[in-house]
């Protein structure tokens, strides 16, 4: 009978050499997380859905007035009315565009596998699409929204009053008399930390705010929600807006037997078949949408934080 303690086991590449006196080692396999730890905000902040199945295609409009330029007039007896002209918004034509792509699974990958290789590559497939997706509503909302609001002082120096900053940069949205209520925070992680910490001192010792202070919930706050994401566009940092008039999702139906909800800005169309004459499986992501910005004065980017 052995006295000494089997050696662990190694592993040189793909090679795993055990003792044979030890067990076979339990295999871990990573999991895919899963896309909404990726803090995907698309579908927050464009919150309107339109339905393009049948055309693929939208017209819309960019900055529709809500009201006349001029006020009405005192109208004697028997007087005509005054005439005036009616502006209509900028018309844009926005077009559903399918994108995706396949992978290819072996039959010897499959039986051979402990893990179902079908579902994890599946899984990455459509992780890639959405986080993509999601990216392309980010850059059409940072290449459409030009408003600017300067911060006091740069958010990581003593003098910064962050919440201040979020409350002034709401007000200039609010002041255009358009309709538009800020009600949402879109920031990178180290600017949300740093938002949150001052939101934290401004409410110290406050009666009636125990989600803020007392669970450090802060996720809504003077009529804001807080999003923390790093898939906002290039150079923005913070940005302000109203959730329910910046813009929409457009999204197409495509039919072939795929499965999925592309209405859901995180939700994607598969499929899977058979490769009879290769002896193997085919797996398939698409998605097809546009993102279409409607009132880009709805927004405003926090500069100099």
């Amino acid at each position: 009978m052995p006295t000494y303690a089997p050696s662990a086991p190694s592993l040189a590449d793909s090679k795993l050499t055990v003792d044979y006196l030890m067990k076979n080692p339990v295999i871990v396999q990573r999991l895919v997380r899963s896309i909404a730890e990726q803090r995907l905000i698309g579908g927050h902040i464009l919150t309107g859905r339109v339905d393009m199945t049948g055309s693929g295609a939208a017209v819309y409009e960019v900055d529709d007035p809500i009201m006349v330029d001029d006020d009405p007039e005192a109208v004697d007896e028997l007087s005509e009315y005054k005439l005036i002209d009616d502006a209509d918004g900028d018309p844009q034509l926005a077009e559903a565009i399918n994108r995706g792509f396949a992978s290819r699974v072996s039959d010897q990958n499959v039986s051979r596998n402990r893990l179902d290789v079908v579902a994890r590559k599946l899984r990455r497939m459509a992780n890639r699409a959405v986080f993509h997706f999601d990216s392309l509503v980010m850059s059409a909302v940072g290449s459409t929204v030009t408003q600017e609001q300067a911060a006091a002082a740069a958010w990581n120096t003593t003098g910064a009053d962050q919440f201040l900053d979020l409350l002034l940069s709401g007000a200039a949205i609010d002041e255009q008399n358009e309709g538009y209520v800020a009600n949402t925070v879109v920031a990178r992680p180290e600017k949300w930390a740093r938002l949150v910490g001052s939101i934290a001192k401004t409410f110290a010792g406050a009666v009636g705010t125990p989600d803020i202070i007392g669970k450090g919930n802060v996720l809504e706050v003077a009529g804001l929600t807080l999003l923390k994401s790093t898939n906002l566009p290039a150079s923005t940092e913070v940005m302000v807006l109203d959730s329910t008039a910046l813009g929409s999702i457009g999204f197409e139906r495509l039919g072939g037997g795929y499965l999925g909800d592309v209405s859901d800005p995180l939700g994607i169309e598969t499929k899977q078949f058979r490769l009879e004459d290769r002896d193997g499986w085919q797996v398939q992501v698409r998605k097809s949408g546009v993102p279409m910005v409607q009132e880009p004065r709805a927004a405003v980017k926090v500069t100099g934080v």
